[in-house]
């Protein structure tokens, strides 16, 4: 999913960039050779706290940048490619992009929460998240639930729109049992008249 990582002042890396190739991955090496770094980089990327105290030694910022595709329904040809990057000065300015829009960090987060899952030893992650277990179950068993989804989906915007057309037009229903008293009220009134049809249609 991720093909280039690009970091530059984060820590004790001055400027690096990382090819990925396509499966499983593996980062090794001895105790402060900057593997947590690496880690640390990809939470930035993904709208992450970060402490100015990460930005490298006589640095004014830090820069990572990811460029990673989406696959859609296993469709080569419908992957989507992405370019996102983040930048964090000292005075704890930041400038997000998304393909080269601005974003702010919470739009960043958001796209990114279901692009990368990152965990370790005592962290949650996303399968201990309730909200994302439907998702996970629509993706297994997608051939069979897809079209029946769109059209619950299609129904339920269309039973809205109604919903709030009807209370447009006709009012909550404390609104409506109070026009059914005025009527029922006004009913009263008239027959309490006793009004009669005379021939000739008059009263």
């Amino acid at each position: 999913m991720i093909s280039t990582l690009h970091i530059k002042n984060v820590g004790i890396i001055d400027d690096v960039s990382i090819n990925l190739n396509e499966g499983l991955n593996i980062l090794t090496g001895e105790t402060g050779a900057g593997k947590t770094l690496i880690i640390d980089s990809l939470q930035i990327i993904c709208g992450g706290r970060f402490s100015k105290e990460m930005i490298r030694k006589g640095q004014d910022s830090s820069f990572v940048e990811a460029s990673l595709y989406i696959p859609e329904n296993n469709n080569e040809e419908a992957n989507r490619e992405f370019v996102i990057s983040r930048e964090i000065f000292l005075n704890g300015r930041n400038t997000c992009k998304v393909n080269g829009r601005l974003v702010s960090v919470s739009e960043l987060k958001n796209f990114m929460q279901n692009i990368i899952d990152i965990h370790g030893q005592h962290e949650n992650v996303s399968l201990l998240d309730e909200t994302t277990h439907i998702k996970f179950l629509d993706n297994f068993i997608v051939k069979d639930i897809l079209s029946i989804k769109e059209e619950y989906l299609e129904a339920y915007k269309r039973y809205n729109e109604l919903k709030a057309e009807i209370s447009v037009n006709f009012g909550d229903d404390k609104e409506k049992s109070r026009e059914l008293d005025l009527l029922r009220y006004q009913l009263h009134e008239i027959e309490d008249v006793g009004l009669k049809i005379r021939r000739g249609g008059k009263a």
